[in-house]
C-alpha cells in the first residue's frame, strides 16, 4: 500500500512537473515575463547571466528550506525535495526538446498561467511543492491554515513580478506577470478544489435501522 501510495504521488509530480517546465520554459522564457516565485528569481538570473533555470531554482531552495523546516515539516520537505529535483530535470532537459511558443505574449501569458497553475494544484494536492516559494506559501498556510494557497501565492509573488519588470524596464512584462500570477491563483484554487472534492449523499427515512 505504501509503494502504491509512493508511485501515486511521483505519477502526479511528474504530470504536475511537465506543466510547469512547458509554462515557464516553452512559453514564459521567450516572452521575457517577469514570472512569479523562485523560478521568477532564476528566470532573472537566466536573462541577466544565461544560468540555467532548474540548477538556479535548486540552488535558491537550500536556504530556504533550511528556514522553513519546522514549520512545513519533515515528510513534506522529503516529498518537496524530490519534486524540485524531477521539475527542475523537465525545465533543463526536457521541455527544451519541445517547440517554444513564439507568437502573442497575451495568448503566451494565458498559457503560462493556466498551464502553470494546474501543474502546481497536482503537486499541491498530493501534499508536496516544487520548494522555493512554496516552501514560504505552505508555512504561511500552516500559521494561518483559513488562507487559500492560491491567494497566499498571489501575495508572495507580486514582489518578485515588480522586480523582474524594474530590472528589465518592461511595464508591459509588469502587467503579463500580473496576468500570469492571476491566472496562475485562481487555477491553483479551482484545480485543487475539484482534486479534493467530495460527494455526500443523504438519505432520509422512516426506516433507520434498516440501513
Amino acid at each position: 500500500m505504501k509503494n502504491r501510495e509512493l508511485l501515486f504521488d511521483i505519477f502526479w509530480e511528474v504530470l504536475g512537473s511537465i506543466l510547469i517546465a512547458t509554462a515557464i520554459y516553452n512559453f514564459a522564457v521567450y516572452a521575457e515575463f517577469p514570472m512569479t516565485g523562485f523560478s521568477g528569481i532564476a528566470l532573472i538570473f537566466y536573462r541577466l547571466f544565461n544560468l540555467p533555470v532548474g540548477f538556479t531554482t535548486i540552488i535558491l531552495n537550500i536556504p530556504v528550506a533550511l528556514l522553513c523546516y519546522k514549520l512545513i515539516g519533515r515528510e513534506f520537505m522529503i516529498k518537496s525535495i524530490r519534486c524540485m529535483v524531477i521539475s527542475s530535470l523537465f525545465i533543463d532537459y526536457i521541455a527544451p526538446a519541445f517547440p517554444v511558443y513564439t507568437g502573442s505574449r497575451m495568448l503566451a501569458a494565458i498559457s503560462t498561467g493556466v498551464l502553470g497553475g494546474m501543474g502546481y494544484a497536482m503537486i499541491y494536492a498530493r501534499k508536496s511543492s516544487t520548494g522555493g516559494s512554496d516552501f514560504i506559501i505552505m508555512a504561511c498556510k500552516a500559521l494561518k491554515p483559513h488562507l487559500k494557497l492560491g491567494t497566499i501565492a498571489f501575495l508572495s509573488d507580486i514582489g518578485i513580478i515588480l522586480a523582474g519588470g524594474i530590472i528589465f524596464k518592461d511595464i508591459d512584462g509588469i502587467i503579463y506577470g500580473m496576468i500570469i500570477n492571476f491566472l496562475f491563483a485562481v487555477m491553483v484554487d479551482k484545480t485543487m478544489s475539484m482534486l479534493n472534492s467530495k460527494k455526500v449523499g443523504f438519505v432520509v427515512t422512516e426506516n433507520g435501522e434498516m440501513l
